[in-house]
This record gives C-alpha cells, structure tokens and sequence, in this order.
C-alpha cells in the first residue's frame, strides 16, 4: 500500500470513528513521510492532546522531529525530552540531533 493509499484509508477510518488511535497513528506518519508536516502535527496534537496518547515515544519523538523541520525549537526539545524519558534509548538513537545551541528551558 502507498501512502496516498494509507492516507485516504485512514480517513475514511478516522470520519466513521474521530477515537481510531491507529488509523490516526498510521495517517500521521504517512503524512510526516509525504512531507505534509503540519498536517502531520495535527494529527500529533489529536493523538497526544485530544485521544491522551502519552505514553509512546514514537509519538512524542515524530512531533520533535516536525516542529524542527517547521523552525519550532523549544516544542522541539520539549518533545524530544520527553520522548527520552519514555523511552530512555532514543539518546542514543538520536545522536548529535540535539546539539548545545538549541534552546534551555
């Protein structure tokens, strides 16, 4: 399945059920993959705002990672450390990334 394909399933998924965690799940990265990134974030906040998804570092580390393509630093690292806390071996994953010039909170 392509990622036009994913995305028209997804939404038709998300119109019959606005809760489908997956479907939105799935439609974000394919969004993120197509570079569609506010698009993307908008799904992002629903799942971790809305649908309370806040325990996967996936989510919190796909939406670090858009909100720096989209010049947003400090949601950035906001996103990023707590994609860490979840899931400690992203620090290592992530790398230089992250470098001393990014914004202290």
């Amino acid at each position: 399945m392509n990622l036009i394909d994913i995305i028209v399933e997804t939404t038709q998924a998300l119109v019959a059920n606005p809760q489908d965690v997956e479907a939105c799940k799935k439609r974000a990265f394919a969004l993120s993959e197509m570079g569609q990134y506010k698009e993307a974030l908008e799904d992002l906040n629903t799942l971790i705002d809305t649908l309370n998804v806040q325990d996967d570092a996936n989510l919190y580390s796909l939406r670090g990672a858009i909100r720096m393509k989209l010049e947003d630093k400090k949601g950035a690292l906001d996103d990023m450390r707590k994609a860490m806390q979840l899931n400690p071996e992203l620090l290592r994953l992530l790398g230089g990334h992250f470098t001393s010039d990014t914004p202290k909170s």
